[in-house]
C-alpha cells in the first residue's frame, strides 16, 4: 500500500509489437585479473575486521574471508603457481618451470646424489663460479622467520643506498616475486630473458649423468645469474 492509501500503480505490459522488437545486447565485461581478484579478497578481509574487543574478548573470523587466505603461505603458493598476467612467452616459461616439480623428477634417483657436488656441476656448466665468488651473500637460515628477517635486512641495507638482490621462497602470486631487484620484483622482460639463458645452457649440456636440476635448484641458479648480471653489490 501507498502512504496515500491508494494501490501502487500497475506498469502497463508491453505490447506485441514492442515485445517482438525488443532485443537483448549482451555487455562486454572484462574479467579480472586473477592478482586483482586476489587484492580485492584481501581488502574485503581487511573492511570486515571488527574492532578490537577487551582482554578476556574474542570475535570469529568474519564470514567474508575467503577461503585461500586460510591456507598456509607455503600452501598459497602453490595453489596460485602459474597465475600469470603476462604474455604467451612468459606462460611458455611458467609451463617449463612446472615440468621441473613433476612426480618424474621427484622419483629420479639421479637427482638425490651428493646435492653439493650436483650443484657444483650445474654452476659450471652456467660458468657462474667466478660470479658467484664475486657475490657478497647474506645467507639466512633456520626454521622460523627466514622471510621476514631477509627482507628486513634487504630493507635496512637498500635504505643505506646499496643496490639489493633478494632471493626467498616460497611466491604466493607470482614466481618472480621469488627475485627481488632494490625493493621490486624481477620484471617480466629480465626474468624471461635470464630464464631462457639458463634453460637453454642447461638443456644442451645435461644428460643421463647429469640431469635438469630440480624446481629450486634451477631458481637459485637463475638467481645467481640474475644478481651477478645485475651487479648487485649485495645479495640475500
Amino acid at each position: 500500500m501507498r502512504a496515500g492509501g491508494g494501490a501502487p500503480p500497475r506498469h502497463a505490459p508491453l505490447s506485441p509489437t514492442a515485445s517482438a522488437t525488443a532485443t537483448l545486447v549482451p555487455a562486454s565485461v572484462a574479467m579480472p585479473t586473477p592478482r586483482l581478484v586476489h587484492l580485492r579478497h584481501l581488502l574485503s578481509f581487511r573492511s570486515a575486521l571488527p574492532r578490537p574487543l577487551g582482554p578476556n574478548q574474542s570475535h570469529p573470523l568474519p564470514g567474508s574471508v575467503h577461503p585461500s587466505l586460510l591456507l598456509p603461505r607455503a600452501m598459497a603458493g602453490v595453489a596460485y603457481a602459474g597465475l600469470a598476467t603476462g604474455s604467451a612467452e612468459y606462460e611458455e616459461v611458467l609451463g617449463c618451470l612446472a615440468s621441473l616439480i613433476t612426480q618424474k623428477v621427484r622419483a629420479d634417483t639421479g637427482n638425490r646424489g651428493n646435492q653439493w657436488e650436483l650443484m657444483s656441476k650445474y654452476v659450471q656448466i652456467l660458468e657462474l663460479e667466478e660470479s658467484i665468488a664475486q657475490l657478497k651473500v647474506v645467507h639466512v637460515a633456520g626454521t622460523k622467520g627466514k622471510g621476514s628477517t631477509c627482507t628486513f635486512a634487504e630493507s635496512i641495507l637498500r635504505s643505506c643506498g646499496f643496490h639489493t638482490g633478494l632471493f626467498t621462497s616460497p611466491h604466493l602470486m607470482d614466481v618472480r616475486e621469488r627475485f627481488r631487484l632494490d625493493g621490486l620484483d624481477i620484471s617480466e622482460e629480465k626474468f624471461i630473458r635470464y630464464f631462457w639463458w639458463c634453460w637453454k645452457t642447461l638443456k644442451d649440456k645435461t644428460g643421463d649423468g647429469v640431469p635438469m636440476p630440480a624446481y629450486f635448484r634451477f631458481l637459485a641458479l637463475l638467481a645467481f645469474k640474475i644478481f651477478s648480471d645485475e651487479q648487485v653489490f649485495l645479495t640475500i
